[in-house]
């Protein structure tokens, strides 16, 4: 093909066009099959066949030509009335629009339509429309009108490598001028809009974005005059609408991956022997190209999960009272500045049983941890690598290979992948990502002489330190503080100490909590105050809206990165580069527990956790090294106190706090071991109701943890009321009676 040189430009435009019209092609089939009678979906796909024959013809690709062709031949049978849609004939469709994918991708890479022979098929679909037309004509039915080979078209059709029997031309029927009408409204779409390279989008992002740091900079002017503070709102408006513009061309509707799943589903279906209804939602919901690129392949290896492990074969489903078809719901909707897609069926649910001795079986947990372990944390092994509870191998997945590959992928593009799972009902799984990656708002913080930012999807609220008023503290001990948010206990992480910015110091009681949200972790960022876009200090009640701003994320040298707590860079507006906080590398950095959050009620009617307060337990470690726990509704606060501050009262210990005596009970002597204060720093649990409370000494707090298991008080001993589950690992409870006792008259 000499010219092929010559007419590179017109041939991408056709293999785009004719991509686009094989996705479509998918789509209409798949409708084509549930509503065979649908006249206007059988003349649409018509009309897609003809349009890549012809234009294949236009371009010289004969077995391009001479393969739509027959397929066209077999369609013109279809909407004839001649044929009756059966599965011979829709397999052979789909073969054929795989076989002309096949080809345009040949084409593409190589210029040529390539080696493979599809002659087969052609005789395939030839075959398929005489055979089906005898067997009708065979039988007494109303006379049917007969109907054009073709369209008329100017463009030359190549010789095909099989011919179909010559037909009589029919009028053109009402049919036909319903379709007519079609192409009208299908070039007016296209002539609104234009394909424009991927490379020039990301080019013109980019320039938005330095735009946005001039901006930055020019709003960071302090300036009286009113014609440059009026020229500075202006640029600052239409920047704003510039760069609100620029990242929508980058941004495209989520259906472009959801495209592909109708034909995936109802493949895979056939080949597992199920029945499945595919349900799919929100599909215009919109993402960053760069990003649906990213996410096509994990949520693919989810819908054949889904189909293959998930949903039930039909016997099965009706034995347990189920419809014969199972139903996987495909669903995307926006949600706090990010994207989640649900992935979600109704099948028989990931065996949690199996699951446990599977992670047992490869050496993840201990038996006797395994045995502890709520449901909801075995089902995390299912992310681990080579982790599968697959009876067996098969073409479509069962090797264990898959789910780590799937939370690697959507972490990579700071995503999140969660999963849900209930026996007999099914499963659900939500991955969550960023709208772009490109620009996004951001939280500037100070800390030390350093500004940081903090990405503002995951920022929840700011908590002020206030040490002259009654409000929120840190409380806890050292290498555990906490803060105390509506009855519930936050880790934190000092910032200028976590990052080397200044020496550990003891907990402080000024600055401002940034509870940011990532995963199933919640923490506190101690920080020394909030930072402009600009680099002034706020301090009014709108700090939180003054301190938000947009920035631009630069990628970062290898030497920052291997850090593992940055995720990239940018430059505010006085010319200063910021860090920008991954917040996933800081949980793994300061090695934060998870918080146990409350699942939702479950189709079978119950709900899989809770995180009551009578549930949850502050674990703690004694000067002896034993593990103990008190129920979290009794804690009343945590604090750090001097030694010297105790006074002594007899044989008892006391801490004087305002106008009443706190007791003071070490709880190595209340568990009967010999007493071992500090002689430095008392770290005191302070439990129960009343004035002063009983503070209880420890060693270190370790975690709040949700009962795994209900309390076992044969395991009572001196000063413990029993033994349960905390974290996996069997901890003393505190008889909360008897350390008030010890300090009774």
């Amino acid at each position: 093909m000499a010219g092929l040189n010559d007419n590179a430009e017109f041939i991408q435009e056709f293999l785009v066009e004719s991509t686009e019209n094989l996705d479509q092609l998918d789509r209409d089939l798949i409708a084509l099959e549930q509503a065979p009678a649908d006249e206007d979906r059988l003349a649409s796909i018509f009309r897609t066949v003809h349009t890549i024959k012809g234009n294949s013809g236009f371009f010289g690709f004969s077995k391009l030509g001479a393969l739509t062709h027959s397929g066209e031949h077999l369609l013109g049978k279809l909407r004839d009335g001649k044929l009756s849609l059966d599965d011979r004939v829709t397999g052979s469709l789909y073969s054929m629009v795989d076989a002309v994918r096949s080809i345009l991708q040949s084409i593409e890479a190589t210029g040529s339509e390539g080696d493979q022979d599809f002659r087969d098929l052609a005789q395939t679909l030839t075959a398929v429309a005489a055979g089906e037309a005898a067997a009708v004509a065979a039988k007494p039915k109303a006379p049917a009108p007969e109907s054009a080979e073709k369209p008329p078209s100017a463009v030359p059709t190549p010789s095909p490598s099989v011919v179909p029997a010559a037909e009589a031309p029919r009028p053109p029927e009402k049919a036909d001028e319903k379709s007519s009408e079609q192409p009208t409204a299908g070039r007016s779409a296209t002539e609104s809009t234009i394909r424009v390279d991927v490379g020039l989008v990301a080019s013109i992002l980019d320039l938005v974005g330095e735009l946005v740091l001039a901006r930055n900079q020019l709003r960071s002017i302090d300036s009286v005059d009113p014609a440059m503070q009026a020229v500075v709102q202006r640029i600052n408006a239409v920047t704003n609408a510039l760069q609100e513009t620029a990242v929508k061309t980058r941004l495209q509707p989520i259906e472009q991956v959801f495209s592909k799943f109708p034909r995936t589903v109802r493949d895979l279906a056939v080949a597992c022997g199920k029945e499945v209804h595919l349900v799919i939602d929100g599909v215009d919901t919109e993402l960053d190209r760069t990003l649906i690129e990213s996410i096509r392949d994990p949520l693919t290896h989810l819908v054949r999960n889904a189909v293959d492990h998930g949903i039930e074969p039909p016997a099965v489903r009706e034995a347990a009272g189920k419809p014969r078809a199972g139903t996987l719901s495909l669903r995307a909707f926006n949600e706090s500045g990010q994207v989640t897609i649900e992935v979600q069926d109704d099948g028989g649910g990931i065996p949690v049983e199996a699951a446990r001795a599977k992670a047992v079986a490869k050496g993840l947990v201990a038996a006797d941890v395994a045995a502890t372990l709520p449901d909801e944390q075995v089902l995390q092994f299912i992310f681990a690598p080579g982790f599968s509870t697959a009876a067996a191998v098969t073409a479509v997945s069962g090797r264990g290979v898959g789910m780590d590959v799937v939370k690697t992928n959507i972490e990579a593009i700071g995503g999140t992948v969660d999963l849900q799972s209930v026996a007999g009902a099914g499963t659900t799984i939500r991955v969550r990502v960023p709208l772009t990656l490109a620009i996004m708002p951001a939280l500037i913080v100070r800390s030390g002489s350093e500004r940081l930012a903090i990405p503002q999807a995951a920022v929840s609220e700011l908590v002020p330190l206030r040490p002259d008023r009654d409000g929120a503290r840190i409380e806890g001990l050292e290498g555990a503080a906490v803060i105390r948010l509506r009855g519930r206990l936050v880790p934190v992480v000092f910032l200028d100490e976590f990052l080397g910015l200044r020496d550990r110091t003891a907990c402080r009681d000024e600055g401002t909590v940034v509870v940011v949200r990532v995963d199933d972790h919640e923490f506190g960022i101690v920080v020394d105050g909030l930072r402009t876009a600009g680099g002034g200090s706020v301090v009014a009640a709108t700090a939180e809206v003054a301190s938000l701003t947009t920035i631009v994320v630069k990628p970062i040298g290898s030497l920052l990165a291997q850090a593992g707590i940055y995720a990239g860079a940018s430059v505010l507006g006085d010319g200063r580069v910021v860090l920008i906080l991954d917040l996933r590398g800081l949980v793994r950095a300061a090695e934060l527990p998870p918080v146990k959050q409350p699942l939702e009620t479950s189709a079978a009617g119950g709900a899989t956790a809770s995180t009551r307060d009578e549930d949850r337990y502050l674990v703690c470690r004694t000067a002896a090294g034993r593990r103990i726990a008190m129920p979290l509704a009794v804690v009343r606060r945590l604090e750090n106190v001097p030694a010297n501050d105790l006074q002594s009262v007899g044989a008892k210990r006391v801490v004087r706090r305002g106008d009443a005596f706190t007791p003071v009970v070490d709880a190595d002597g209340l568990l009967g071991s010999a007493p071992a204060l500090p002689t430095d720093t008392v770290h005191l649990v302070v439990l129960g109701e009343g004035a002063g409370g009983v503070g209880l000494a420890v060693r270190q707090i370790l975690d709040v943890e949700v009962a795994e298991s209900p309390l076992q008080p044969g395991l009572a001993s001196c000063g413990v009321l029993g033994s349960l589950s905390l974290g996996g690992i069997a901890t003393e409870v505190i008889d909360l009676a008897a350390a008030r006792a010890v300090n009774q008259p």
